[in-house]
C-alpha cells in the first residue's frame, strides 16, 4: 500500500460529525445525482463505511445540490481515480466531476480535476 495514505484529508465519520459536518444533508440517491460534468466544491470527505472507499461531499456550483459520491479502492489497493490520489485533494476545492451511468445504471465518478485550491490562511 501507498505510503501516502498516512496523510490524507478523509475523515472518520465521527469525526466529521463532531467537526459539524452532516452527511444526511446530500443525496447519494442515483436519481438525484446528475450525470455529465459540472463543477462543484468539495465540503468534505469520509471513509466510506460498507464498501473499501471514500466518499465525497460535494455541492454542486450551478444549483446548490448537495451529492455523495463514492472512490473505490482500485486493484493497487488506492484510491485513484485517474491520476489523482483522491484522499488528498484539498478540501474547499472547487473540482470539475464527470459523471456517467455504470453498466446498471447508476451514477459513477469517472474523473475529478482540481480547478482552483481553497485560499490557505
Amino acid at each position: 500500500m501507498n505510503t501516502t495514505t498516512k496523510h490524507h484529508n478523509v475523515l472518520a465519520f465521527n469525526t466529521a460529525i463532531n467537526n459539524g459536518h452532516n452527511p444526511r444533508d446530500y443525496s447519494y440517491q442515483a436519481t438525484d445525482i446528475p450525470t455529465g460534468e459540472y463543477h462543484a466544491t468539495l465540503d468534505f470527505m469520509i471513509w466510506a463505511n460498507k464498501v473499501p472507499g471514500v466518499d465525497l461531499y460535494c455541492t454542486l456550483t450551478q444549483t446548490g445540490q448537495r451529492i455523495c459520491m463514492t472512490v473505490f479502492r482500485d486493484q493497487e489497493e488506492e484510491y485513484r481515480l485517474q491520476n489523482v490520489y483522491v484522499p488528498n485533494l484539498p478540501i474547499g476545492s472547487t473540482v470539475a466531476l464527470q459523471v456517467e451511468l455504470n453498466g446498471r445504471d447508476k451514477p459513477t465518478l469517472h474523473r475529478i480535476t482540481i480547478l482552483k485550491e481553497p485560499e490557505r490562511t
